[in-house]
């Protein structure tokens, strides 16, 4: 039997429209706006499916457009770029979490006049920002239906975000066409990252039964699809993972994650490790340690199966030489910031403290 507590409560605030083809019908909802900016990844800019959608947008006012070709977003980026549009009725973001990040802190900051740092974490008594439309071109961040905004502190090299219920996206068009042509080790590190969002958000301790059941549909369409990425992209194996990720992030935002998530913010902030391989290395050593101190996850042994899915997504869980250069300083930077991290391991269903991860990562990682 579920028990049901008098807290439990979900929230999904963007409009989400998804198919095949989708984006080819964005001009649809622009007709109301003057100017319009667009954010898009530089790898999408270059495909042919990009061209498509872009030569229907064109016969709307195109205010502004940034091809994004930077790494992940920082605060001091988003000083930079603020004013390039701070004009734009609504703004598009067309990539991965990054993209659709920046969109958002950009349309933030458009509002807010404040520099960009200054609104680090969860600010309060602030200005709506500019209309965002979100189109994801990966599967995995969900940060299309999310509110939140992650954004690094390049000089204190932490990963923190401009987090307001005023940033959810007024529209996610949802288009797995645009899977197709991404590149496999980014759909694996992205799907990954989504995996993570689904594992994490279900067991976290502010799950509840709604939570959990967007979780659990998100785990097994990305369990069941990820494997197929080496071999096997097709249409419909794009679609399992966009529907994927978005269930995932809707379960994420509405449960919060835990300590894999915040594991992979000292591996991206110090490092330069893209977020969704950095949560993969560490997910199946928690999850195992989860499994070995009695917790159960609602599809078997679910270490197991990370371990199998990590081994064939090339998934280096065992060895972190593969994606840093492990010496003795970077050592002490991994340890260090793992001493910031109890606050988020906390959430974890089972206690899980500094010196549990510190372990895992001298016996199973280095």
């Amino acid at each position: 039997m579920v028990e049901y507590k008098s807290s439990d409560d979900f929230c999904l605030k963007t409009h989400t429209v998804f198919g095949i083809k989708k984006a080819l019908e964005l001009n649809q909802h622009l007709k109301d706006y003057k100017n319009i900016g667009i954010i898009v990844d530089k790898h999408i800019e270059q495909t042919p499916y990009w061209h498509e959608v872009y030569a229907k947008l064109s016969t709307l006012h195109i205010h502004t457009i940034l091809v994004y070709d930077f790494n992940e977003p920082t605060y001091q980026l988003l000083e930079q770029q603020r004013k390039m549009f701070e004009k734009e009725d609504i703004i598009i973001g067309v990539g991965g979490g990054s993209v659709i990040d920046f969109a958002k802190g950009l349309a933030f900051l458009a509002h807010n006049p404040n520099p960009a740092i200054s609104y680090r974490g969860f600010p309060t008594n602030v200005n709506p920002p500019t209309p965002v439309i979100a189109v994801p071109t990966t599967a995995g961040s969900g940060s299309d239906v999310t509110f939140n905004a992650v954004f690094i502190d390049a000089p204190e090299k932490k990963k923190l975000g401009i987090n307001t219920k005023l940033n959810f996206p007024s529209l996610a068009v949802l288009d797995p066409t645009f899977l197709q042509s991404c590149p496999k080790n980014v759909l694996a590190s992205s799907g990954m990252d989504a995996l993570t969002h689904s594992i994490e958000a279900w067991g976290a301790k502010q799950s509840n039964p709604i939570t959990r059941a967007f979780s659990e549909s998100a785990m097994k369409l990305l369990i069941d699809n990820l494997p197929c990425i080496n071999t096997n992209t097709n249409i419909n194996v794009c679609s399992n993972l966009m529907f994927g990720a978005w269930l995932a992030g809707a379960g994420l935002m509405n449960s919060g994650s835990g300590p894999a998530g915040a594991f992979s913010y000292i591996l991206g902030a110090n490092f330069g490790v893209p977020h969704g391989l950095a949560t993969a290395v560490f997910l199946p050593h928690l999850v195992d340690f989860n499994e070995s101190h009695g917790f159960e996850y609602p599809l078997g042994r679910m270490a197991t199966t990370i371990y199998d899915i990590c081994n064939a997504l090339d998934i280096p869980y065992n060895d972190l030489s593969k994606i840093i250069t492990i010496n003795d300083v970077n050592k002490a930077i991994l340890m260090e910031g793992i001493d910031h991290l109890q606050a988020a391991f906390d959430q974890n269903p089972v206690p899980f403290t500094i010196s549990d991860a510190k372990k895992i990562i001298k016996e199973k990682m280095l």
